[in-house]
Order: C-alpha cells, then sequence, then structure tokens
C-alpha cells in the first residue's frame, strides 16, 4: 500500500475489449425482447443486452462499436438441426454429376440449360455419360440426387427401345445413360436409395457368382431389389444397402478422412455456403462411422471454419467392434465442448461441440417409396410407388428397435434422435421410448427427425410421452420423455404436390398433412426445421417462407402451385424460433447459443430486413422471406467472412 502511495502519476485504465452492437435486436429470447444494442467481450461472451443509450453510457473511447444500416436486423445465428455435411460437401465435389431438379422459382438458383437437362430421368442420366479408358475403367462413376419422384420417366431415350418403367430395372437406364464399362452408383436425393449397374454389383462381390448382398446390408435394414428371375435390378434401398459400394468407390469425403484431390475450392465453396446463408451451427445428423466423426471434427477445429458443430452418431458406429471374441473398438462415448462459458469464465466455446447423439433409422423416404405407413395411410396403387403398399421399416417390429437402442439407452449419457416419415414409423418410435424409459430414466431431451406424414393420433401420443401420460398398458404409465420433433418443410414446398399424388387417406388422395404442425401446437410439442442437405439446400430463411406460407408446386413445369395443409402454416416468429432457439434445445445447446442472453456467446446474423415484417398478421408478404439478404454471420462475436 505504501508503495503504491508513492507511485507518483497515474496507472493507464486497462483497454476496453468489448464491442457493442447497435441497431434492432431480435433476442428470441423467451419474453419476445426487441433490443437496441447488445455488448459482447473480447471472449465472445454477451455481456448486456438492453437499450442503446443505457450500454453506451460510460464506454471507453477504445471500446469497438458495430452499427446497423438503416433497415437491418441483428439475430441469433441459424442452426440447422439435422444435415448431413460430409455428402452435402461431396455433392459439390460432384459438380455436373449432381443430377438434382430444379427448385421452384423462387429458389431456383440453376441455369435454364441446367434445368432442362434435369427435368426428366433419362436426360439427367444422360447428363453424365462418361468416357471409359484403361486407367479409368475400374473407376466408379458417382452421381448424387437423381429423383424419380419428380423427375418423369420418359422411355426410349439413350437408345433403350423397351419401355419398362425406370424403377423396376434402374440398371438397364445406368448402363444405357452413363456406363456399360464402368461402375456407377448415383444416390437418390432422398438418401434412402442408390442405383447400380452391373459393373458395380461386380465390383462389390468381387466377380464371385452368384453374388448375396454381404450380411451387413440385410442385419441393418437394407435390400439389394430383385426381379421375378432374382436378378438385381439396379434398385438399392437404405444406407445399409449401399454402403458397400461406398466402401467399393474408395473415393475419399465419405468413406475416409481425405478430400478428394483437386477438390479444395468446392468444398470451401459449399462451406462458405452454409455461412453466407446464415448458419452459425450446424448438426451433423448421422455419422456412420469413426472415421466420418474424426473427419467432421477435423473440419471443425480448422481455427478458419466458420461454424460450429455437433456430430450425431449411428448405433452401429457407437458400439464395441469384436473380432475372435477381442474387443478392437472400444464403445464410443458421448462428448461435449471442450470447456463451458457457463463454467469457465476464460472458456472461449469450441467450434466442435462434440458427438452426444445417437441416430437410428425406423424407416426410410415418404418419396423413396419406402417410409412406414399404417391405415389411414397407404401408398397410392397408381401413383409413384405402385407397388409399396404401406411402405417398410429399417426394423421388424418395435422390439427390434428397442433391443437395438436398449445399451446405449442404459449408459445414460447419450441422446437419441430417431428417423421417422410415416405415421406407424413415428408410433414405433413412441412406444421405444415408452419402453426404455420405463426401464432406465434417461433424462435427456430427445428428437423424432421429420415427423413426416401427419395423423393427430400420433401426435397425441408424444404429447402424452412428454407430459408423462403415455398408457404402456392399462394401469401403467410410461415415466415423461422430453421428445421434440424437426420437420423437413421442404417436403412441402419441393414434395407437397408429388407426395399428394403418392399417399392415399382413407382412400382419397392426400398429403395435407405432411409435416403436421397444427397437431405439433395442439398437443405441446416443440418443433424446428432443417434441411436434411444435400437432401435439400441448407437455407434457414427459405425455410422459414416455407413454413409460413406451406406453397408447393407441380413438377416438371411448375405452372401449377397452391398451399398444402393451410391450418399447418407457422407464424414468422414461430418459424424463426423453429432455426433458432428450439434447434438449441433439441441438441441440449441453449445455454450457449439460440438466442441473444446475457451468458450466452454471440453468435448472429445480421439480415437486411426484418422477417417480422412479412408476417400475414402484420399485413406482410411471406413470399418474400427468402429474398432476405444475408449481410454476415459472426461466431464468438468475430466476423466469420474472414475465416476461409
Amino acid at each position: 500500500m505504501l508503495s503504491s502511495c508513492a507511485t507518483r502519476g497515474s496507472v493507464a485504465p486497462a483497454a476496453d475489449d468489448t464491442t457493442l452492437f447497435v441497431g434492432k435486436i431480435i433476442t428470441l429470447d423467451g419474453k419476445g425482447t426487441i433490443a437496441g444494442a447488445v455488448s459482447v467481450d473480447g471472449r465472445g461472451h454477451i455481456v448486456q443486452v438492453g437499450s442503446a443509450e443505457a450500454l453506451s453510457a460510460g464506454r471507453s473511447a477504445t471500446a469497438k462499436t458495430i452499427t446497423l444500416e438503416p433497415g437491418q436486423v441483428l439475430m441469433p445465428g441459424f442452426i440447422d438441426p439435422h444435415l448431413h455435411l460430409l455428402p452435402t460437401l461431396l455433392q459439390s465435389v460432384l459438380g455436373t454429376h449432381n443430377l438434382a431438379p430444379c427448385l421452384p422459382p423462387p429458389y431456383n438458383e440453376a441455369s435454364a440449360e441446367t434445368c432442362a437437362a434435369h427435368t426428366d430421368l433419362l436426360g439427367a442420366l444422360n447428363s453424365m455419360k462418361v468416357a471409359t479408358t484403361p486407367d479409368t475403367a475400374k473407376m466408379f462413376v458417382l452421381g448424387m440426387n437423381l429423383d424419380p419422384s419428380r423427375q418423369a420417366f420418359i422411355p426410349k431415350k439413350c437408345g433403350v427401345t423397351v419401355t419398362t418403367d425406370f424403377m423396376k430395372q434402374p440398371k438397364l437406364y445406368v448402363d444405357a445413360c452413363v456406363s456399360k464399362d464402368r461402375p456407377v452408383l448415383i444416390l437418390d436425393q432422398s438418401g434412402h436409395l442408390a442405383y447400380v449397374n452391373d459393373k458395380a454389383i461386380a465390383a462389390v462381390c468381387k466377380d464371385k457368382k452368384p453374388c448375396t448382398p454381404p450380411d451387413s446390408v440385410t442385419k441393418n435394414g437394407g435390400h439389394w431389389v430383385t426381379d421375378a428371375n432374382g436378378n438385381f435390378t439396379g434398385l438399392i434401398e437404405e444406407a445399409a444397402g449401399y454402403a458397400p459400394f461406398l466402401d467399393a468407390t474408395e473415393q475419399g469425403i465419405l468413406m475416409n478422412t481425405t478430400i478428394p484431390q483437386g477438390s479444395i475450392k468446392e468444398v470451401q465453396e459449399a462451406i462458405q455456403s452454409l455461412r453466407k446463408a446464415g448458419l452459425t451451427t450446424v448438426a451433423d445428423g448421422g455419422l456412420s462411422s469413426r472415421s466420418q466423426l474424426d473427419m467432421v471434427k477435423i473440419l471443425a477445429e480448422n481455427p478458419n471454419f466458420p461454424l460450429r458443430v455437433t456430430g450425431v452418431v449411428t448405433h452401429l458406429a457407437a458400439a464395441a467392434k469384436e473380432k475372435d471374441h477381442v474387443t478392437i473398438e472400444k464403445e464410443l462415448q458421448p462428448t461435449g465442448p471442450t470447456c463451458d462459458p457457463k463454467a469457465d469464465p476464460q472458456c472461449v466455446l469450441p467450434k466442435w461441440l462434440g458427438a452426444g447423439a445417437i441416430k437410428l433409422w425406423v424407416d426410410g423416404s415418404t418419396q423413396g417409396c419406402t417410409a412406414l405407413l399404417e391405415k389411414p395411410y397407404v401408398y397410392n396403387a397408381k401413383g409413384h410407388c405402385p407397388d409399396a403398399n404401406e411402405g417398410q421399416g429399417d426394423f421388424k417390429n418395435t422390439q427390434a428397435l428397442v433391443a437395438a437402442m436398449r445399451t446405449l439407452w442404459n449408459r445414460g449419457g447419450w441422446r437419441f434422435q430417431l428417423h421417422a416419415n410415416g405415421n406407424q414409423a413415428n408410433q414405433w418410435a413412441v412406444e421405444a421410448l415408452a419402453q426404455l424409459q420405463s426401464e432406465h430414466v434417461n433424462d435427456h431431451r430427445m428428437l423424432l427427425i421429420h415427423n413426416t406424414v401427419g395423423q393427430e393420433s400420433v401426435s397425441r401420443a408424444i404429447g402424452e410421452l412428454r407430459k408423462g401420460t403415455y398408457a404402456l398398458t392399462q394401469t401403467t404409465r410410461a415415466p415423461s420423455v422430453d421428445v421434440r420433433v424437426t420437420h423437413l418443410i421442404g417436403h412441402v414446398a419441393y414434395w407437397g404436390d408429388a407426395l399428394s399424388q403418392m399417399l392415399q387417406k382413407d382412400g382419397a388422395l392426400g398429403g395435407g398433412d405432411i409435416d403436421p404442425v397444427a397437431f405439433d401446437r395442439r398437443f405441446d410439442i416443440p418443433f424446428s426445421l432443417h434441411s436434411d442437405s444435400m437432401v435439400t439446400p441448407a437455407r434457414p430463411l427459405w425455410f422459414v417462407e416455407q413454413a409460413v406460407t406451406r406453397r408447393t408446386w407441380a413438377y416438371p413445369d411448375f405452372k401449377q402451385t397452391y398451399v398444402l395443409g393451410a391450418e399447418h402454416a407457422m407464424t414468422v416468429d414461430e418459424a424463426l424460433r423453429a432455426v433458432t432457439i428450439e434447434p438449441a434445445r433439441q441438441h441440449e445447446l441453449d445455454k450457449w447459443v439460440g438466442s441473444i442472453e446475457p451468458g450466452k456467446v454471440a453468435d448472429f446474423v445480421v439480415l437486411g430486413a426484418n422477417p417480422l415484417d412479412f408476417d400475414p398478421a402484420n399485413h406482410g408478404d411471406p413470399t418474400q422471406i427468402s429474398k432476405i439478404a444475408v449481410i454476415r454471420t459472426y461466431v464468438n462475436g468475430q466476423d466469420t467472412s474472414t475465416q476461409n
């Protein structure tokens, strides 16, 4: 003290490392707060939220201020709760072998030439026709995003004179339109089907005759479709079915921790497109191997990666591996961020948020004819899925699903996320969660992914499970499970008309209850929106518009457009919460991200206009929401546009 008193002159104050963001701030907190400013410290933590006058008072001259332009708004960064990051990046690498049909006019960004080439199935296949040289003869030709549910089959193209339907003999058309001299693997846009030729089958079977699918195919819900004579048609069902073909390609990003040579630029651009869409956090919702988990972690831990990532691993990838009764790979353990800003004031929240959830597929794809339905629903015998009837599950029954989940469920540390499209698949998921919770209580949040084919009684069951009133028997109730849903709203915008022709409800065509938000509200089920990218583009503002308008279009010319299931439309506020705070809650990240509140981290998106102004209740035009510009994003308070 004496030394201090004897010191001559003043001590310079510590530099103020805070940043003040000034403008309209949509916090999306629980109170609907619209603020005028938010202050962020040097570690990227939100310090205060309030008025510009209050937060500006007493600030030092060294403090940084960022003022929004007139009309701009600052919001929590967008979160996509379910996409597939590696296939999304691979899609960018494939270039002209991305065979997706063009999107409806409000969302289309492709050239007229590309759209024309991809209007029909065989035209899309022919666009990827390749030559064969001695050096490439054994190399797979890879394609993605073919979609027979929206791309018309026009026979007698590519020199094929017969009129056999594409889905009956896809290998016939893959040979004729792409290559019969090289193995070809084409993934359907649903992610649940693939199309191969005989060369690809021979590569997997290593020319062994007769060829039978590996045990892993049938054991894990996959299927290689055969015709009446027992010959493979080239139609492959479910990821377990086409996994051996991916292994056989030996071409990098999906199976190994490498990016294909010469593809860095395309991968960078794909990553930047996620940032430019306003995303600050994504959940990779189905990492099927330890190598895929490592790859995503490596990406996220790169200092210049502009997004946070949390991983969801399949139950098979998480399980211990044995060989000759010897454990060669230990059971995976759930992980989270390496530090917590709530507990450690020095923590800068990492971009890799860990892998704390387990993924299982209860059924397949609604548009791919493999969703598991039950009365009142059935596939229309005169539609795209004439032989599908009530679809199929990836498990034989609820008890098989329970058995697959039980070991990891009983560990207690994992969240569970169940892919369920059909109404019966969602009912199986509810029954499985109820039974497991009655055996061993798991307090984590659970997620039903897609919840596409709506049925009020199924949503009622989900609501009862949340409240602890779901009946296991006449006399017992299952303990409550915090189960939530996330909707692929692109099902409405892109496939809504197709699904309306494919699904029958009580004997009549009907897809009006797909993505049943009205049922979610009725039974107090929290909901979010996701892309399932590469299935649909990861563009959260597009999700918001599609959820509010419920517009759908008829392919291929888009001349017919209408509202599908108006009662399930969201408000803009609901839709914004469905791409921010609710996804954060579903992945148990909400104490850090998802809203703008003191103590959370400064993950922001700046928009060129306020989406709330476009709500029909405010006399706005919601069809303009997709046109709102994303100005920039911030992660930990740092502008991500400099990170590449």
